[in-house]
Formats: C-alpha cells, sequence, structure tokens
C-alpha cells in the first residue's frame, strides 16, 4: 500500500511560519490556514523555535 508523500518546508518557511504566529500575535490557527499548514505543525514549529532560544 503507497503512502503519502511529506510534504517538506524550508527553514525560512518554518522561520516565517513561526514569525507570524509570535512576534505579529496573529493566532497558530489562522497563521497555518494562511500558509497551507496544518495547526499541530505550526504549533510543533513553534516549540522548537522555544527549544532553540532557551526559552523551554
Amino acid at each position: 500500500m503507497a503512502g503519502k508523500k511529506r510534504r517538506t518546508f524550508s527553514k525560512q518557511f518554518k522561520a516565517d511560519a513561526v514569525r507570524m504566529a509570535k512576534e505579529i500575535g496573529l493566532p497558530i490557527a489562522e497563521v497555518a490556514r494562511n500558509v497551507g499548514i496544518g495547526e499541530q505543525s505550526l504549533r510543533n514549529w513553534v516549540r522548537q523555535a522555544e527549544v532553540d532560544a532557551g526559552r523551554w
């Protein structure tokens, strides 16, 4: 059975989406919908950005 191919996103794409959610203050659901990704993916990216910045 063939599975779905996973989409990959550049570091810049992820950083821009995280910035929209954190710095601009847009809701994660709205940002995810606007850029065409799942909410949980964006939540994971935001969490990882906080870990990388030493805030988690």
